[in-house]
């Protein structure tokens, strides 16, 4: 049987948290070793320093990262509204219609639909402009609705479903 809480600090970051209406010392921390009952602990938690209150642990660190925003958000006096990437997606509240997309990020897309223009207008004998084309049918599908979202990453995606 292991020594009784023995349970070890690795890492542990101070929250911002306090507020007239919530006076709390919020920390979110890293535990390992085992605890007063000799159950094994590896896990992360939010905790109030100063009652030892523990509001939420877990070994996924997403999830006490989610309650740690609640609780900070809360202390500000401000409200919070949980979403979560479905997909991928961010809230459609900041997605972009076509002219709000940077210039190089619209000039990969004119590229890519110009250079499938351009094999289809040679396969049906079609004279337009692939490059001129390609810009006008891009501006008139993607502008009326904001549809292109930036992932993690920074990469600008077209949500099809919020196009049409």
């Amino acid at each position: 049987m292991p020594n009784k809480s023995n349970a070890t600090v690795y890492d542990r970051v101070y929250l911002s948290g306090k507020s007239p209406r919530f006076n709390r010392d919020l920390a979110l921390e890293y535990l390992d070793g085992y605890d007063e009952s000799g159950n094994m602990l590896d896990e992360w938690r939010v905790i109030d320093l100063a009652t030892g209150e523990v509001f939420v642990s877990d070994p996924n660190l997403h999830t006490v990262i989610t309650k740690a925003s609640e609780l900070t958000t809360e202390a500000r006096g401000e409200t919070y509204e949980s979403w979560v990437y479905i997909e991928g997606k961010p809230p459609i509240s900041t997605y972009k219609t076509w002219d709000q997309l940077p210039v190089g990020v619209r000039l990969r897309y004119i590229e890519s639909h110009a250079l499938d223009l351009e094999h289809d207008f040679r396969v049906v004998n079609d004279n337009r402009d692939p490059i001129e084309v390609a810009t006008k049918e891009l501006r008139d599908m993607y502008n009326e609705k904001p549809c292109f979202y930036q992932t993690r990453g920074g990469k600008w995606e077209l949500d099809v479903d919020a196009a049409f």
